[in-house]
């Protein structure tokens, strides 16, 4: 029997490809001490301008480098040349270098030096190895990052490039501002149509610009430039320090809802987050709440992390987007009326492979078994409770993974996306995806995107972009790389 196909439409043979969440943004970009945190002691030794400087200078693709490493090579072999003719001391130089080989990975083994690194570590330095490949192209800045990506793929692909302002995370400041950034990313974007580059918007950057002297707001900078299309819609990045229904947003938000725009908003944990000290008001969740003893009543609940990479997880939680969807939570919380419940935003990286495996491996609770592919009248009807539906926020918070919550925000509001960046590197999750792409509940707000090039730390652009196409298939593909994102990419202004 012929399996019914997900489309309704013939696929065109050369159809316009939308990778939704890609960067540009160079290594010039990011704060000097990018390591706070992640490498105590050594942030101030290790910075961006060391690792800048590193891939410059010693490296192959410096041409002093190259002629050094030559020489060298052609002085050592001219050198065992010699040793040849008296064969043994050709054989002793021969056995002293592999006893060295042999005694370097002996020690290594025995010591285990990785282990005397964090997870959190080696994520960074794979973060600084990945950011210092492209510094190597800092003279031509984020139009040779385009460049390189764009490449990779045909010709009439569009890419959606998101900026990161970074200039407020307490990591110290960037050879090149944010501001720097956007000029610069705004100037390529003029010769280059593929490009359809997002605003960065930081509620602290609104904030400090609002009584601003010089009469420069950002607030009306982002909706001004939205308006005339410069920019295709708003990032957000939660884990810098702040919570997606902040106040200084809302205003923003208002502007994005009524006009359709997208967003798209970081949903994972990763290496970039807040490195500045943990405030009084974050040891408590502002809106969600519940109930210790009956007597007392709801009260707010408890966020005891003290460390940086684990309470800043609690900005990027997906259950702070029902908080500023729920029209009932957004406003008991603002002291308003207040209804963003159609926003169009994207929960970037879907969770993360983490909360994936965290699905798959939990067998025993229903907010973990909420995946499946009954009908939406069946699954909104049924008596079994979801993340969602579940009696204890509290409990959905700490044990339910992000894949599950993700997942009924899709279905309780009509407007929300998520999208695949970064987490489609591991091949292993691509049955689930291929489940998910299957699901009528939610297949239709499934985004392609790689998250280049911050990626490519795991595997290439082409490999992620070949396997993944090849494995889902041409319908499936069509169906996240083109017709959802015209849908969520389209604005009052413009209409893919």
């Amino acid at each position: 029997m012929k399996e019914t196909s997900q489309i309704d439409t013939v696929i065109p043979k050369n159809y316009t490809v939308f990778n939704c969440h890609t960067h540009t943004f160079t290594i010039d970009h990011v704060p000097n001490q990018f390591g706070k945190q992640l490498i105590p002691l050594l942030y101030q030794v290790v910075t961006m301008k060391v690792v800048k400087w590193y891939y410059l200078n010693l490296t192959y693709r410096n041409n002093t480098y190259k002629r050094f490493t030559h020489t060298y090579k052609k002085v050592r072999n001219l050198f065992l040349d010699i040793l040849k003719f008296t064969v043994v001391l050709y054989w002793l130089y021969t056995l002293i270098l592999f006893f060295f080989h042999w005694f370097f990975k002996m020690l290594v083994n025995i010591l285990a030096l990785s282990n005397l690194f964090s997870q959190q570590s080696k994520e960074a330095y794979r973060r600084f190895r990945t950011l210092g490949r492209y510094a190597t192209y800092s003279k031509q800045g984020q139009s040779k990052v385009f460049d390189l990506l764009e490449k990779t793929y045909d010709s009439n692909t569009k890419f959606v490039v998101l900026p990161m302002d970074m200039d407020y995370m307490e990591a110290g400041k960037p050879i090149a501002n944010y501001m720097q950034q956007l000029d610069e990313l705004l100037h390529i974007t003029t010769n280059n149509p593929n490009l359809l580059p997002f605003v960065f918007v930081d509620p602290r950057r609104i904030s400090d610009t609002y009584f601003n002297t010089m009469e420069f707001s950002y607030e009306k900078y982002v909706k001004r430039n939205l308006s005339k299309q410069n920019f295709h819609g708003i990032k957000l990045y939660p884990a810098l320090g702040y919570y997606p229904f902040d106040k200084n947003l809302i205003e923003t938000y208002k502007f994005a809802q009524a006009n359709q725009i997208p967003i798209i908003t970081h949903c994972i944990e990763g290496t970039v987050f807040y490195r500045g000290k943990k405030k009084k008001d974050w040891n408590y969740h502002p809106i969600l709440k519940y109930t210790k003893k009956v007597e007392e009543g709801p009260i707010p609940m408890p966020l005891p992390q003290t460390k940086n990479y684990d309470y800043t997880t609690n900005f990027t939680h997906p259950l702070n987007y029902h908080c500023l969807l729920d029209k009932d939570l957004l406003s008991e919380y603002l002291g308003e009326d207040i209804d963003l419940s159609k926003l169009k935003i994207c929960l970037a990286h879907f969770g993360g492979t983490k909360e994936w495996n965290r699905y798959t491996e939990d067998n025993w609770n229903n907010y973990n078994n909420n995946i499946s592919h009954r009908s939406l009248d069946d699954y909104n009807s049924s008596p079994i409770k979801n993340t969602l539906t579940h009696g204890s926020v509290r409990t959905i918070w700490w044990n339910a993974s992000w894949l599950s919550i993700i997942y009924d925000l899709m279905i309780r509001y009509e407007n929300l996306y998520t999208d695949i960046s970064f987490m489609i590197y591991n091949e292993e999750l691509f049955p689930l995806l291929k489940y998910l792409l299957l699901d009528e509940k939610v297949n239709k707000k499934i985004l392609f995107g790689t998250d280049f090039y911050v990626v490519s730390q795991k595997k290439t652009e082409k490999a992620i972009f070949q396997n993944l196409r090849s494995y889902i298939g041409e319908e499936s593909f069509y169906l996240i790389s083109h017709q959802n994102p015209k849908r969520f990419l389209s604005t009052t202004f413009k209409k893919y």
